[in-house]
């Protein structure tokens, strides 16, 4: 079973990988067998971690042609119905996961060593679809993604140009209307690194599709900064209200509080922005996983 960021990528080397992630470079590995990947995690596996309810009602979702679908078709008391479950999907309903790998031991080690070898906080989301309409509507991810497929086969359709270095927070993003420029069916298998902000769509082939997300979280300055926001409290200059000041204090308070983001701001070497910005996609990270049960992906 693949445990390793380098025999996940093979034969691609770790340096080629490296500079497919710095130049945000599109890339499709076809696999000569359907077996590549097998071991790490199948659909039958993660139905009876839902079932059973080793993996909670709040860390995956259903939809129907892109739609989600209540959780009163299929929840009661809090855990899964597996009847009503087992209906839904004979109906064409796709599950969608949050990050699952702390549940998926295979899973856990490979994201810990893509994490270790590339210093990105990496987790693993699964998408399982039988119905016509894809699971999700058009949309980008604000992180790159490594897409496996391991089971059956779905059309993906990415479009061009990418959102450049997307980031949560800024300004909305409008679908591009051009022609797909990368139009292919993956199989059992194959291999798709998709660089965050790259609109696309995914049509499920014939049958079920089963496939896994390795979403690789990197840090940027904005991260940096947010770790930075985080620790400004602790000052009491930055908890004065502005309000409460007089107008012959403004100016002097105003000054102060630039003075003091400038000498904070400067006290930072890049390495310790990066440890900053790691601790702070960490956080998201671990919020995320733990809040985005009823949000799109």
């Amino acid at each position: 079973m693949i445990s390793t960021l380098q025999e996940l990528i093979a034969p691609l080397g770790e340096r080629d990988f490296f500079e497919l992630l710095r130049n945000r470079t599109l890339s499709f590995r076809r696999s000569s067998g359907g077996s590549r990947f097998e071991g790490l995690l199948d659909w039958n596996t993660l139905r009876g971690l839902i079932e059973s309810g080793v993996i909670p009602p709040r860390k995956y979702r259903l939809t129907h042609r892109t739609h989600k679908v209540p959780e009163l078709f299929y929840i009661e008391k809090g855990k899964v119905n597996a009847a009503n479950l087992a209906s839904l999907i004979a109906q064409g309903v796709s599950v969608v996961t949050d990050p699952i790998q702390s549940h998926i031991p295979g899973l856990k080690t490979l994201c810990a060593d893509i994490t270790a070898r590339t210093g990105e906080v990496t987790r693993a989301d699964a998408v399982m679809t039988t119905g016509a309409g894809g699971a999700i509507t058009l949309h980008f991810d604000l992180v790159d993604i490594i897409v496996l497929q391991l089971e059956g086969s779905k059309r993906w359709r990415i479009y061009g140009p990418p959102v450049t270095y997307p980031i949560k927070g800024m300004p909305a993003q409008t679908p591009p209307e051009t022609a797909p420029l990368f139009d292919e069916t993956l199989k059992p298998g194959d291999l798709l690194f998709m660089p965050g902000g790259y609109w696309h769509h995914c049509d499920n082939g014939p049958g079920r599709s089963f496939h896994v997300a390795l979403m690789l979280n990197a840090p940027t300055g904005w991260h940096a900064v947010e770790a930075l926001l985080r620790q400004l409290p602790e000052d009491e200059m930055f908890r004065v209200p502005f309000t409460r000041l007089a107008d012959a204090e403004k100016a002097a308070h105003e000054a102060a509080l630039k003075a003091r983001l400038i000498e904070r701001i400067g006290q930072m070497s890049m390495a310790e922005m990066a440890t900053a910005a790691g601790q702070a996609v960490v956080s998201n990270a671990t919020k995320a996983g733990r809040s985005s049960a009823d949000a799109e992906a």
